[in-house]
């Protein structure tokens, strides 16, 4: 079996869809069940055009428009056209990659979509766009794709209202490290840590967390520090917001980080805190639960079962009197790590023997 991975943008870059598509390629072929090659749409300088990553060939390409469309240059659809892969699993339905993708396969191969869909656009222009693009995404992609994985209830139950007619979604939660997060001992330390985790993009409303830490500390309690790990557009104007909040002594700011040194930042954090409401699943949450770290999130969207089943405490507004009020409650309550059977928490090991599951139906329809 010959396995084509389609993603915007494949390891060195680290992101939610990256990490998903790295994992499913390297233990595809460490496992010898497929032959798999990665399209990709981040060809810069320092990357090869093609390249063996751990037994997974790589091609990548030039992006013309960026994120969020990632459309690439026209050599990308010519090989694509070339390729003789069984199944096509494209990556990301708010890029045109999936459309592309449409386009390109022969009519014996299969094309199987991980839509990662969350329903809105990271801006109201990108908001607009996307409501014109699901007209495209009826008619022309979704009548041609064989299989939707969605990989949360949440994301299973918009895809399903969003695109009525089409019936054939699979629901996989994403893989995770599990028994490595799980043996993390959750140990808080003194001032207490409240700890952010992801990108610093607009849409991810770190500058939110930014004034509720504010107006947790306007009183001047020093016994609180704010830790951001992650890199991103946003960091210049985030780091100058903190200095016109007066916080910046209490914020402290990481990038790069080894994986043994982010959970030891889980593991000392007394609150880990998310507020984007563009996530169909969020692996960072669900690390620290299972290590026991106390956790804020939106009340609505993706992450708001969590909070209807007392996993999390939730923010039903992006306030900064209530983000600190919601703060300064989950510092002051316990909680017991997540069993890993809550909400069908996957190995990478179980994740992967899924996937290959759905291949194998996909190359029986």
């Amino acid at each position: 079996m010959h396995v084509l991975q389609v993603t915007p943008r494949y390891f060195p870059s680290i992101g939610g869809v990256e990490v998903v598509v790295q994992k499913i390629s390297e233990m595809l072929v460490a496992g010898e069940e497929a032959q798999v090659t990665v399209y990709s749409v981040d060809l810069s300088q320092g990357l090869l055009r093609r390249q063996n990553v751990n037994g997974v060939l790589v091609k990548r390409f030039i992006s013309l428009f960026g994120d969020p469309f990632y459309f690439p240059e026209p050599r990308f659809i010519i090989d694509l056209m070339r390729e003789k892969a069984d199944i096509i699993h494209v990556h990301n339905v708010h890029t045109l990659l999936p459309f592309l993708a449409t386009l390109s396969k022969h009519s014996k191969q299969k094309l199987l979509l991980q839509s990662h869909y969350h329903r809105f656009g990271q801006s109201s222009l990108r908001h607009s766009l996307l409501k014109l693009y699901r007209y495209g995404l009826k008619s022309m992609i979704f009548s041609r794709v064989d299989l939707v994985i969605a990989n949360s209830a949440y994301e299973n139950r918009i895809l399903c209202e969003d695109f009525p007619k089409f019936r054939n979604v699979f629901m996989i939660p994403e893989g995770m490290d599990v028994d490595e997060v799980k043996h993390v001992k959750h140990d808080p330390v003194e001032p207490k840590r409240i700890l952010y985790v992801g990108a610093l993009r607009r849409y991810k409303n770190v500058d939110k967390i930014l004034e509720g830490f504010a107006h947790l500390i306007k009183g001047g309690d020093t016994q609180y520090r704010l830790v951001i790990v992650g890199g991103g557009a946003e960091y210049a104007s985030l780091v100058n917001l903190a200095h016109n909040l007066g916080i910046s002594s209490f914020v402290e700011w990481k990038y790069g980080l080894s994986r043994q040194q982010l959970l030891c930042e889980y593991a000392k954090a007394s609150v880990f805190i998310l507020l984007s409401p563009l996530e169909s699943f969020s692996r960072v949450v669900y690390e620290a639960l299972l290590i026991g770290v106390p956790v804020v999130v939106l009340n609505f969207g993706a992450l708001s079962s969590l909070v209807e089943a007392d996993l999390a405490e939730g923010v039903n507004s992006l306030n900064p009197s209530e983000i600190a009020d919601v703060l300064l409650k989950a510092t002051r309550k316990t909680y017991a790590k997540v069993s890993g059977s809550i909400n069908a928490f996957l190995d990478w090991k179980e994740y992967s023997n899924r996937i290959i599951n759905v291949y194998d139906k996909l190359l029986e329809m």
